[in-house]
């Protein structure tokens, strides 16, 4: 997440910094723009058992659309709330998303979230039902900015969720998938003396990427994946640390995580255990990547995993845990403490990718809130705005490497950079979707993009 540390609401910033992407690549992926920010066009997968069709904490059952596609369109030719997409957002919630294209209006369902409801608090939180609703709507408007009626068919804005209308919220509505944006929050906490302080901040929105079908059955899951994400710590003046990691992950839900840095294995939270509500996996005490501040371990962990291309994508998200009531054990809620550590990431099967086997144009947002087309061919990659597209100045190149000393690690560095200089990534490919870190000077980067054509 990119954070403003001023109570003014900013921009999202880009990372793209000017270099020698060629005018004709730029064209080429603006006129494939997808209109799924994190679209894996295709669909679910083969509906057995195990996997779910979408649905939240109401009990609402997944679907497809209520009226058959063609080959011509990128989306559902009409949505309604009977076809949820639960996913993951930046801030790690898991959250349900639900979008009705013919009486335009849209809601966001926060299925568990640590981020405060309330400006100066700690709780409740944005998914708390007790104090209040943990459902938030609005109408959606057609967007009209992409190169193509094409692509604007599939893209909508939602009015009313960012907390800076001249910079809206948006959602981009693929096969089986929709990702983009979602509402945005001001977090700010004073805490008792010689506690923690969360410094005011204001996100205009967090990212979002969702699922219509999700995989539960661990035996389906099991593997062995590499990891990468991006992670904030609100307390730690939101401190930004990166996820970089294998993962082993037994049919009976037990793990190993294996940091890459340090070589370091260990089960970082309870075994996964599937959450038939939602339809996900969940690991509860699952430690981040810092310590808490305050306590012990509360944070939890949840895996969406996304049936898209006839594989699976597994998005994890990390759901912090904060609570300022000293006596909050003594009357039957958590612990006094604060494991907020919160963020977003993807894992890919441990597997070789061959050079020209993941060609093509994809697109995402980032971490920086900052929505990005990436074209892709054999060993060389260029990002742009896909709402300045021809816009050469924008676009960020890219040297793919495929030597792949982790199998399924395909690392980058940037074209316009000196020979073995930084800043260096990493890649990782699953069912048309990938996952990139990049260590910037200024702080871990990450973005999800999709595969468009």
């Amino acid at each position: 997440m990119q954070r403003d540390t001023n109570p003014q609401h900013r921009s999202a910033s880009t990372i793209a910094t000017p270099g020698a992407a060629r005018h004709g690549l730029a064209a080429r992926a603006a006129a494939l723009l997808a209109a799924a920010a994190l679209c894996a066009c295709g669909g679910g997968g083969d509906g057995g058992g195990g996997s779910t069709a979408a649905s939240g904490s109401s009990g609402s059952n997944g679907g497809t659309s209520t009226a058959a596609t063609t080959q011509d369109r990128l989306c559902p030719a009409a949505i309604d709330y009977s076809t949820p997409y639960i996913g993951g957002s930046g801030a790690g919630e898991l959250v349900k998303v639900q979008l009705d294209t013919a009486r335009m209006t849209w809601q966001v369902t926060f299925l568990d979230s640590s981020v405060p409801r309330k400006t100066g608090t700690v709780q409740p939180s944005r998914s708390d039902t007790s104090s209040g609703s943990n459902v938030m709507s609005g109408t959606l408007s057609q967007e009209t900015g992409l190169p193509t009626d094409k692509l604007n068919q599939c893209a909508f804005r939602l009015n009313g969720a960012s907390l800076d209308a001249s910079k809206p919220a948006r959602m981009f509505v693929g096969m089986g998938v929709a990702g983009g944006t979602i509402p945005g929050a001001r977090i700010q906490y004073t805490g008792l003396p010689g506690t923690v302080n969360v410094p005011d901040t204001t996100f205009n929105y967090f990212q979002f990427i969702g699922f219509t079908q999700t995989e539960t059955d661990l035996s389906k899951v099991a593997g062995y994946y590499n990891g990468l994400g991006f992670h904030e710590v609100p307390s730690q003046n939101f401190k930004q640390v990166s996820q970089d990691y294998t993962m082993a992950l037994a049919s009976n839900g037990s793990f190993s995580v294996c940091q890459n840095a340090t070589g370091t294995c260990s089960q970082r939270g309870n075994n996964f255990v599937a959450q038939a509500t939602s339809g996900t996996l969940l690991s509860t005490n699952y430690a981040g990547e810092v310590s808490p501040s305050i306590g012990t371990v509360q944070g939890r962990a949840y895996l969406i995993v996304g049936k898209l291309r006839g594989q699976l994508v597994p998005v994890m998200i990390r759901v912090g845990y904060a609570n300022d009531n000293l006596s909050g054990s003594l009357l039957g809620g958590g612990p006094f403490g604060a494991d907020d550590e919160i963020g977003i990431g993807m894992m890919a099967p441990a597997s070789r990718i061959g050079v020209g086997s993941v060609n093509g144009e994809y697109v995402g947002v980032d971490s920086n809130f900052a929505y990005r087309t990436t074209a892709l061919v054999d060993a060389a990659a260029t990002m742009l705005d896909p709402f300045q597209a021809s816009n050469a100045s924008l676009a960020t190149p890219y040297t793919l490497n495929y030597t792949q000393t982790v199998a399924g690690v395909v690392t980058t560095t940037r074209r316009d950079a000196a020979a073995g200089s930084g800043p260096f990534g990493k890649l990782v490919f699953t069912g048309g979707v990938f996952g990139f870190l990049e260590a910037q000077s200024s702080g871990p980067y990450f973005t999800i993009g999709a595969f468009v054509q």
